[in-house]
């Protein structure tokens, strides 16, 4: 085939990549990859690990099925997306193409949507690529997401000076399924490669399968035709088509790390507890030992024997425990200080604001890298539609958001805030209310709220909830009168 080529860049990253992905897919993909993340033994070896036929077989399946994969760089992916989207990305874009805001996708998905998983995809490779497509019928362009996986080749040695992007040829693959001949139930797995090219100075486009090379063809939209590749590398530091750094391969070694290292703690916790039992005084080649049973142990069983013999359990030294789990203890601080548990608030760590910022400014460089090359990445892209379109690509704009703090503005900071303005604060009440409207306190714009507060005060409903009036006398009580001598209460 032609398109089945890879680069030198892909395969030097594709042992990360799939790592990666067997991590993000959790601990049934881990385990079902057996010595690649968790070799055997070296008595397990002995013992015949690497034959189902063996019993060191059934020792290693024991082994890897006792461990437990720790679940981190999913989690990791989800928590730092999340933080990414806590407050929405801005996207403005030109009349004739708004309707990219919900649709951007053949499938569908917002840009919105498109944007998180970009995001997720960068945290989870390093890499996201989004190439365009013209529907069959009437509609704007949309994008076509791949993986880093799927990005298996390409040429990015054009110029740069003067063009849209330098990119002479993308190759990506698509690992799917395909039905038998018509009436059939049965689905074969297929790669189906796709071509984006420019040729003679104009964009051309095929796919690949087996036994079918498949016909180039030219793109159009309304009669215009592309002098660029449209294909946008995303990374997590630049928008380049050569691969960069993942930015959670960290955890995922350290995930790694934790399963081999909980599968011999608890390899030696299984010995420790199955303590091997001695007869002393019993050898094969006694007579009677063909008449004896199996030997049991337990409260229930009974053992036999003669008057020289005798029987003793031995065990294994479990004295590494300690080590082992120390061990242990220290790879889940080393992923956590990797991981986005340190940038979770909640109210067990009671921290102040500040501390929280100074705290996830420390933390976050990373995600914010992520987030802004994401944002000008799907820009760069959103600008190529606005090209094949007749758009001014300038008018199109995407703004990620950089605040990855869940800020905590209680009602007592409100009221010091409000106490600061009357002692001269120069900040408007408008001021005030946006932010208690940023931390869910109301959902009304200001005019709105000034507008309830008037109807509640005209309609006696402030008196309603007014609290008692007191004297600021001395021992006064609510609702009395002024007296002059002390009264014991």
């Amino acid at each position: 085939m032609l398109l089945d080529q890879t680069h030198p860049a892909y395969d030097a990253m594709i042992e990360d990549y799939d790592t990666m992905r067997d991590c993000y897919a959790g601990e049934r993909t881990v385990k079902n990859r057996t010595t690649r993340y968790l070799p055997a033994t070296r008595s397990m070896i002995l013992d015949g690990a690497l034959s189902s036929r063996e019993p060191g077989y059934s020792m290693y399946v024991s082994y890897v099925q006792r461990a437990v994969f720790p679940d981190l760089v999913a989690n990791a992916a989800r928590t730092l997306t999340g933080l990414a989207f806590k407050d929405p990305s801005v996207y403005t874009l030109p009349d004739s193409m708004v309707e990219l805001l919900d649709s951007a996708t053949l499938e569908g998905d917002s840009l919105q949507t498109l944007h998180r998983r970009i995001v997720e995809q960068i945290l989870l490779y390093g890499r996201f690529g989004l190439a365009l497509d013209v529907p069959d019928g009437e509609g704007l362009p949309y994008f076509v997401s791949y993986g880093a996986r799927s990005i298996i080749n390409w040429d990015d040695s054009l110029p740069a000076r003067g063009r849209v992007n330098p990119l002479q040829f993308v190759t990506t693959v698509d690992e799917t399924y395909a039905r038998g001949t018509e009436g059939s139930y049965e689905w074969t797995p297929i790669n189906r490669y796709r071509a984006f090219e420019l040729v003679d100075g104009v964009y051309q486009t095929w796919t690949e399968e087996e036994n079918d090379p498949g016909t180039p063809v030219t793109p159009e939209y309304r009669g215009r035709t592309l002098d660029f590749v449209p294909f946008t590398f995303i990374g997590a530091q630049d928008l380049v088509a050569t691969p960069g750094p993942i930015p959670l391969l960290g955890i995922a070694n350290s995930a790694l790390a934790i399963y081999r290292g909980d599968a011999n703690l608890r390899q030696t916790l299984h010995n420790v507890g199955q303590d091997t039992l001695v007869l002393i005084g019993v050898g094969d080649d006694t007579e009677e030992e063909d008449d004896q049973q199996p030997v049991r142990v337990g409260a229930t069983a009974v053992i036999k024997l003669g008057p020289d013999g005798d029987a003793k359990y031995i065990g294994v030294n479990g004295e590494g425990l300690t080590e082992q789990r120390l061990v242990l203890q220290d790879d889940y601080k080393l992923a956590s200080s990797e991981g986005s548990r340190l940038l979770e608030n909640t109210a067990a760590q009671a921290e102040s604001g500040e501390a929280l910022k100074v705290r996830v400014a420390a933390k976050t460089t990373t995600l914010t890298a992520v987030a802004l090359t994401a944002a000008a990445g799907l820009q760069h892209a959103l600008r190529q539609v606005a090209l094949w379109v007749g758009a001014d690509p300038q008018q199109v704009k995407v703004e990620a958001n950089l605040d990855f703090a869940e800020d905590s503005f209680s009602a007592q900071e409100a009221l010091n805030l409000q106490q600061a303005k009357r002692e001269g604060l120069p900040i408007s009440y408008r001021s005030l209310h946006s932010k208690l409207r940023d931390q869910d306190y109301t959902d009304l714009s200001f005019d709105e709220e000034i507008e309830l507060i008037k109807s509640e005060k005209e309609n006696g409903i402030e008196d309603l909830f007014a609290p008692p009036k007191e004297y600021n006398e001395p021992n006064a009580r609510a609702g009395s009168e002024p007296i002059d001598e002390p009264v014991d209460v």
